[in-house]
């Protein structure tokens, strides 16, 4: 990914920020502690154990099914 975006003004701005401007996770909009390096979305701590949580529930769903 590219650091060619514009910074400021509306000329097709990205959905994004771009790289060490995101902030805010994705889900609860908490701030981060600091600039956050990787690709889009970012999720506190908290929200990616929920998020990972719902994965293995949903995995072991499936795996139920299938026996």
């Amino acid at each position: 990914m590219s650091k060619n975006f514009p910074k400021s003004g509306k000329k097709s701005r990205p959905k994004t920020a771009i790289k060490g401007k995101r902030l805010h996770c994705a889900k609860c909009r908490k701030r981060s502690p600091k600039p956050v390096k990787t690709p889009a979305p970012w999720y506190c701590p908290n929200c990616r154990k929920e998020i990972e949580a719902a994965k293995m529930d949903k995995a072991n769903d499936t795996l139920r099914i299938y026996n």
